[in-house]
């Protein structure tokens, strides 16, 4: 009996601690400080994007000899722990070209989260990725 006891007391106190922690759902999109991705030994956001997409970013194949110049625009965001969730296309060029940019934005490191009132906060950022392919090769 004491057992029983034992095991419903253990999980009436989960329960009430798990009922008790409440989802942060609020998401800023101008935090006091912005988030930061910092790559390889760059020291500025747009030189590591830059430099991070010139390292990751793979042209599909069936794309390589064609010519495509434009901006695919794409959304996410920053969690407290300082991954990316939420991605999805906003503005695209093309369907296999779109879906490479956004597996490139999937693997992407840990950014450093924004920060509001001293605390890390859930940020929306809306990012373009510029594509200058001209005809070539994917060397």
């Amino acid at each position: 009996m004491k057992e029983i006891s034992l095991i419903l007391l253990i999980s009436v106190l989960i329960s009430g601690l798990c009922f008790g922690q409440q989802t942060d759902t609020l998401i800023y999109t101008n935090p006091q400080i912005d988030p930061a991705f910092r790559y390889d030994t760059c020291t500025s956001m747009g030189s590591s994007m830059k430099k991070y997409f010139m390292d990751n970013y793979k042209m599909p194949n069936c794309l390589i000899d064609f010519g495509y110049t434009g901006r695919i625009s794409v959304e996410f965001v920053v969690e407290k722990d300082s991954t990316i969730s939420h991605i999805k296309l906003r503005r695209g060029i093309h369907e296999p070209l779109d879906k490479t940019v956004i597996e490139s934005i999937k693997k992407m490191p840990k950014w450093i989260p924004g920060i509001n009132n001293g605390y890390y906060v859930r940020t929306r950022i809306i990012f373009p990725v510029f594509i200058e392919w001209l005809y070539g090769s994917n060397d």
